[in-house]
């Protein structure tokens, strides 16, 4: 048993009776044992109260954890059940059961009952558009409850006869593209499956839930029953603060330490969460930590009166040589015998330890400078940088904070040289520095990366802040002899709107920076969107190798008709990407996506295997297409290209001729040389090369020349107006025109009406594909669309 601070005092007070003396080491000894029992009383007093104020501390913290642990269990609960009727909402027969509903109501029940088992919840129903009942999965006595859907948000619980559900609801659309709701599907889920016994696993805390104030009654709970009748009766407070309560425990009433915390919305207000534990298990750490600290101080105590007598006994030693001893110990030499000290000389032994003191503030200065300020560019770093921006959020003031980075900076080290890089990038420092704006400071983070942060006074806003920056440079560099243009991504973040600590704040702009780049913006601001964009990224960038596996991209055919004849020429192939939990995912999200991780390789190779499975079997059929695919610029320049088409040829034979490889003009220009070879040993092997998007890109008339490309296609920007555009025409035709000088073909994408139509064929165009035709479509809807074109073409 460790002993107590009164036991401490009273061994004291009995050592200085026995060493009571008129000597002077009996004295000191006597002092320093008052002085050594005030300071163990003091320090065990503070702390005791420290240490239970920090336990305290962790017990709240530990009973918010458990809170957010909670609501992210029965969130995700939620999300789960919103996801799969948001599934079951889209599904086409779903909709006609919907549809249907009045009249066979047995079918769309069956079907309900089906979806219900399978998302694990306890009751479903459905309402037509004016909120009427469907159907019901269970049988209720009492009315279903109104539902102010358009409101609804997060975690929300709904009383249905007499027991909480949590609810979930999605509007059913019979066409995707109205706004208008015809049938709303809602499942629900009782709260006592929910507050099962794996929470206190999760929280290491018994968990209950109860109805709003200021009923405030037990809806389910993982203490036994005895337990939570006992905690029904209360009576308990709602706060996160820690409140106590008695309840039975083991055969015997023991004191729980308990908070509250609000989850979801109810018609009645929100649901009240409660997280209790035993209080001596909850303190345990400090009662443990008490007695440790008791049996220390004693230690420490009987050492420290061991530690008095020497130093007592060695008063007299000569002090001469320490003087000695810390001279070498400031310039950091060390002496394997401390000599004996003696009375004399104290102010020899002062004057050498402030010089001692000396060299330590020089060190420490130096220190600091290499923690603080960056060593190229004399500017603060990132420690300071992160220190200035906590100390401008306590000001609570606005706060902008600006993330920025050149672009290409890499290319202009590995080209020049890093050392006209670090010049740069001193000419950079410099040239933000000289920023005539009020309350701006300025940071080098690493790199090219520079912060900013402003401390707001109304005299500018963020936008016009990005803009002086930018402003600073749109005069170009001159550095030994060369000029330097640089182009900037600046991430604009504003305390509080976007964050309330410095991390969020510099995630935010950083987030906001990134999106700068590949859309030749120089800054944004942030928004929440860029946020989830940015998360979704990164994980569609780790699925779209698993994507090709699963069999979740499709090809859909959009078909190109001869204008000559109005014959179907052909199809081009665009990929769709169906994804099991975000649905249809635009090409131009994951193309780009599968460029940066190099998986376009592999997504470039199934989409030429597929059109050309596909074009063997309308060939069998008796069709003969040709299959137009689009190829990245990755592709281009990579010389695998044309033996991997090589492959593909002796696998379905018959089909040189029959493919064509559309690529942009940017891809050609990206590496000319690579790209005409790739090119030319494409066309060699019977291929049609199609330029695309023409009119967009940046080829000059001498590398077209070079292009050993068969046909021209007229990007969509100058064809959807056509037919009440004279600009548009004007510019079509002129590219109608170059195209016969050099003796290509034209294709025009992108024709939504009969006059377009009309107009490019008088024109001379040679094919065209558009919306006015037809929409892409899967395999078998292209072949239901060729059946009817003639009909639907008279």
């Amino acid at each position: 048993m460790s002993p107590s601070p009164a036991n401490v005092e009273t061994m004291t007070h009995s050592l200085l009776s026995k060493l009571s003396s008129r000597s002077l080491r009996s004295r000191m000894l006597m002092v320093f044992l008052l002085l050594l029992a005030l300071i163990v009383v003091v320090t065990l007093v503070t702390v005791q109260k420290a240490t239970y104020q920090h336990s305290t501390g962790q017990v709240r913290d530990h009973a918010k954890t458990s809170a957010i642990v909670v609501k992210d269990k029965i969130r995700n609960r939620s999300n789960q059940l919103a996801s799969a009727l948001a599934t079951l909402a889209k599904d086409f027969n779903t909709k006609q059961l919907i549809a249907g509903g009045r009249q066979d109501q047995e079918s769309l029940l069956s079907a309900l009952k089906n979806h219900q088992r399978r998302i694990d919840a306890d009751l479903s129903w459905v309402l037509d558009e004016n909120h009427q009942l469907l159907t019901v999965t269970t049988n209720i006595s009492t009315p279903m409850p109104e539902i102010d859907f358009p409101k609804k948000t997060g975690i929300t619980w709904q009383d249905i006869a007499g027991r909480y559900y949590l609810l979930e609801a999605v509007p059913v659309r019979f066409v995707e593209s109205s706004p208008k709701v015809n049938a709303w599907l809602i499942a629900a889920v009782d709260v006592q499956r929910l507050i099962t016994q794996e929470l206190i696993t999760l929280t290491d805390m018994q968990v209950s839930i109860f109805s709003p104030a200021p009923e405030g009654k037990l809806i389910a709970s993982t203490f036994a029953s005895p337990v939570a009748n006992v905690l029904q009766k209360g009576p308990l407070t709602w706060t996160e603060e820690l409140q106590q309560i008695w309840l039975p425990a083991e055969g015997q009433s023991r004191e729980y330490i308990y908070a509250s915390a609000d989850i979801g919305n109810s018609p009645d207000g929100p649901l009240k969460l409660l997280f209790a534990t035993i209080a001596d298990k909850a303190y345990l750490s400090y009662n443990s930590l008490i007695g440790q600290l008791i049996l220390i101080l004693v230690i420490a105590a009987l050492l420290a009166l061991t530690a008095a007598v020497i130093i007592s006994n060695g008063i007299t030693r000569p002090l001469t040589r320490l003087v000695n001893v810390t001279n070498k110990i400031r310039k950091g030499q060390y002496v394997e015998e401390v000599p004996k000290s003696t009375t004399l000389e104290i102010s020899s032994l002062s004057t050498a330890i402030d010089e001692m003191q000396q060299g330590i503030k020089q060190r420490e200065l130096e220190i600091q400078q290499m923690a603080y300020f960056d060593a190229l560019t004399g500017l603060p770093n990132r420690n300071q940088f992160n220190n200035q921006l906590q100390q401008a959020l306590t000001q609570h003031r606005p706060v902008v904070v600006l993330m920025m980075d050149v672009d290409r900076f890499k290319d202009i080290n590995d080209t020049l040289g890093h050392g006209i890089g670090d010049q740069l990038l001193v000419k950079i420092a410099s040239r933000l520095s000289d920023i005539e704006v009020d309350n701006l400071f300025v940071a080098r983070l690493g790199g090219d990366e520079f912060g900013l942060i402003w401390f707001g006074d109304n005299s500018s806003t963020p936008k016009r802040l990005a803009s002086q920056v930018v402003d600073v440079f749109k005069t170009p560099f001159d550095i030994e002899q060369l000029r330097l243009d640089l182009d900037l991504s600046i991430g604009v973040a504003i305390y509080p709107d976007h964050g309330d600590n410095p991390s969020t704040l510099i995630q935010c702009a950083d987030i906001a920076m990134y999106s700068c780049k590949g859309h030749h913006r120089a800054f944004a601001i942030y928004r929440p969107e860029l946020n989830k964009y940015s998360l979704q990224r990164l994980s569609l960038m780790s699925e779209l190798r698993s994507a090709l596996a699963e069999g979740q991209l499709k090809l859909y055919y959009q078909p190109k008709l001869m204008l000559a004849d109005g014959q179907v020429s052909g199809a081009e192939c665009l990929i769709r990407w169906i994804h099991p939990v975000h649905g249809f995912i635009p090409p131009d999200q994951f193309i780009p996506l599968a460029e940066q991780t190099g998986a376009i390789r592999d997504v470039t190779r199934w989409a030429l295997k597929e059109a050309m499975h596909q074009q063997q079997k309308w060939s069998q059929a008796g069709l003969s297409l040709n299959m137009a695919v689009n190829i990245s610029p990755l592709d281009l320049v990579d010389m695998q290209l044309p033996d991997i088409v090589a492959d593909l040829f002796s696998q379905y034979n018959g089909n040189q001729g029959g493919l064509t490889l559309e690529v942009t003009e940017s891809a050609v220009m990206s590496d000319p040389d690579m790209a005409i070879r790739a090119l030319e040993k494409l066309k060699s092997m019977g291929v049609i090369l199609s330029i695309d998007d023409f009119g967009t890109g940046y080829s000059s008339m001498a590398q077209l020349k070079k292009m050993p490309v068969h046909e021209l296609k007229i990007d969509k920007a100058f064809v959807l107006d056509l037919a009440t555009n004279s600009e548009d025409q004007i510019m079509v035709n002129t590219l109608l025109g170059l195209a016969r000088h050099l003796g290509l073909k034209t294709v025009a994408e992108g024709v939504e009406d009969a006059s377009s139509l009309a107009f490019l064929k008088r024109a001379g165009c040679h094919k065209a594909q558009g919306f006015y035709m037809s929409k892409p479509l899967p395999a078998a809807d292209f072949d239901m669309w060729l059946k009817n074109y003639p009909e639907s073409s008279s």
